[in-house]
């Protein structure tokens, strides 16, 4: 983490304090390594859980699938055969459709957007283990992020504390009375509220127990020609939470006349705004239950929504939705209406949010509301179960979009431009039958023959293939493929589950030197019982792939086979090495004219090239 930029707010915490700050000082005592828990604690809490348990609490539906296997459809992209598999004695989930997998914390982070620590707390608090405490000589980043949010309750408390202020917060309550929201929803959300002035929570955090560079780094406060001031003032204030409920960020409606009439509080260690949804800690109960989530953009069509009755509701908060946001919402409902403006910003941001739930494996409609209304006007005017109706009677964003683009649509270049634009999406979309349908759309709503549609589709998909088929080779020569193979999974999933094989295996490397590999290393934790905690997340992916495979479902010949050609393919691999750097060295004392040498290194050569004879194809 870098302090640099907290710099300036820090002089001005130290102007404000009266005390001087040695910034030499905070760098040694915040930089340096990040000392969390040791492997031990870590395994200990690892043992305290069952995954099965933790992924089944989550809401995936596992069922039976072996001994010790249980398979869903994977929680992290859509699929409708079940590929993603939890093994109870290894304690591992993969899922062959997308990559993913890991122990019960990283399924913990994954599902639940946490950190490692978060995950790592919420697991020891179900398996009753108890963490030693962190210092901020123990982990430093940390610290912070327990002290911003520490902080952020304490702001939290003071704004809310303030809009029920007599005097104070007099402005606050009136504007909120206009919005016409129930005091429940406002008590709920926590809605609070800052007067007019430069120093309010400033003034307030005095009172606190906090360290300046925590202050400094919270965000709510700037540096500038009047000093250190305030970052909210004269605003309504809204909390902004993650999915476990923490106070991470604020928003704040002005009550004056800033030309902002809202803004977000930037972002820090504990808050990134492309990863969090306002509203989702409240909505995903009632998302779960409903298998659907309505998006809107605006903090008060979320409020009004949820104080009408309709709770399976989050907000984007005015800004761009964003693909990390699409797959926290992904974690909880297979389906998302939209909610967007009528007016053309309104049903370009519609068609590109469209495309990142479609990428997240969502099934996606939109609706604009009449006279480009929003759902806090809508609602108010014509009720909670009016917008229900047309939440129900949503369709599809395919025939959204080509309805909200008529004007476009009245010529045939028109009508063809809308359709590519379609195409883009329907391309990462899986399920044949939903493209098929959609594309049935695309003919109907544009007045397009469905035969042109569908070569014209087609096309597309195939220049799409050919292009990700160039990228995939520059990923290889860049080195940036994935570093272990199907091979290397079956491998790996056979050495853990027959004994035998696993014995034969370490008995043919005792004097084999493995080159470095995902594969050596997941090996070698399997062989020498090695705990993976320290290991890479390649090889802990590896991992949790051959856990996940069924060896059963191979002969034991088909898996003596694989074992004995992948022992040919680490002893072919390691002569080819001393082959290369054998005739490197050749070509060096050729260049040197050392014939004693060259005569040497040519001997060594025929031995290992006879060698490889042997040994015979990889």
């Amino acid at each position: 983490m870098k302090f640099g930029c907290f710099q300036p707010l820090l002089r001005g915490l130290s102007k404000f304090w009266g005390n001087s700050l040695d910034f030499r000082h905070l760098r040694s005592h915040f930089g340096g390594s990040l000392h969390k828990y040791s492997p031990e604690v870590i395994n200990d809490v690892l043992h305290s859980v069952d995954i099965v348990e933790v992924v089944g609490q989550s809401g995936v539906e596992l069922k039976a699938a072996g001994t010790g296997r249980l398979k869903a459809c994977c929680p992290f992209h859509q699929e409708k055969t079940p590929s993603f598999v939890v093994t109870r004695d290894r304690q591992r989930f993969h899922c062959f459709g997308c990559g993913k997998g890991g122990d019960a914390i990283g399924f913990t982070m994954e599902h639940g957007g946490l950190t490692f620590l978060e995950s790592l707390r919420l697991l020891a608090e179900r398996g009753g283990v108890r963490l030693p405490a962190l210092s901020m000589q123990d982990d430093k980043e940390e610290y912070i992020r327990e002290q911003l949010t520490e902080f952020n309750q304490f702001a939290c408390a003071y704004y809310k504390r303030t809009l029920g202020h007599e005097t104070q917060g007099s402005l606050g309550r009136q504007y909120l009375q206009q919005r016409q929201l129930k005091n429940e929803t406002l008590e709920q959300f926590d809605l609070g509220y800052v007067p007019d002035g430069w120093n309010n929570l400033l003034d307030e955090t005095r009172k606190g127990d906090f360290k300046r560079p925590v202050v400094a780094a919270s965000g709510m406060f700037k540096d500038g020609d009047r000093g250190f001031y305030d970052f909210f003032r004269n605003r309504v204030i809204f909390p902004i939470r993650d999915v476990s409920g923490k106070v991470v960020a604020f928003g704040g409606r002005d009550l004056g006349d800033s030309p902002a009439k809202y803004i977000n509080s930037p972002e820090t260690l504990i808050y990134k705004k492309s990863r969090t949804l306002y509203g989702l800690f409240y909505a995903r109960d009632a998302m779960r239950q409903q298998k659907q989530a309505i998006l809107v953009e605006g903090y008060f069509d979320a409020l009004r929504c949820y104080d009408a009755g309709i709770d399976n509701v989050v907000a984007s908060c005015g800004t761009a939705l964003t693909p990390e946001q699409a797959s926290l919402i992904r974690r909880y409902v297979p389906e998302v209406v939209l909610v967007y403006d009528g007016d053309p910003a309104g049903v370009k941001a519609a068609m590109k949010g469209s495309g990142i739930l479609v990428t997240a494996g969502l099934s996606v409609r939109a609706m604009a509301l009449p006279d480009n209304q929003d759902p806090d006007d809508f609602i108010l005017e014509a009720g909670a179960d009016a917008f229900r109706k047309l939440v129900e009677d949503a369709p599809d964003f395919v025939t959204f979009y080509a309805r909200m683009s008529k004007d476009r649509a009245e010529t045939i270049e028109g009508r063809s431009a809308v359709a590519r634009e379609i195409f883009e999406i329907l391309n990462v979309i899986p399920d044949t039958l939903r493209v098929d349908e959609y594309l049935k759309h695309v003919s109907r709503e544009l007045r397009l023959s469905e035969v042109a549609v569908r070569r014209s589709f087609s096309e597309y998909r195939e220049g799409r293939v050919h292009q990700q088929q160039y990228q995939r080779e520059e990923e290889t020569e860049q080195g940036t493929a994935p570093v272990y193979s199907h091979d290397d999974t079956v491998f790996l999933a056979v050495v853990m589950t027959r004994d035998d094989l696993r014995e034969k295996v370490a008995h043919a490397l005792k004097d084999l030197v493995m080159l470095k590999s995902v594969l050596a290393s997941a090996l070698e934790c399997e062989l020498q019982q090695r705990e993976l905690s320290l290991e890479s997340e390649a090889v802990s992916a590896l991992y949790s792939a051959a856990c996940a495979v069924d060896c059963a479902a191979l002969q034991p010949e088909a898996q003596e086979e694989v074992v004995e050609r992948r022992l040919n393919r680490f002893r072919r691999d390691v002569l080819e090495s001393k082959a290369n750097a054998n005739e490197r060295a050749l070509q060096d004392a050729i260049h040197q004219k050392d014939n004693a040498q060259v005569l040497t290194l040519m001997q060594e050569q025929t031995r290992l090239r006879s060698a490889l004879d042997k040994v015979g194809a990889a």
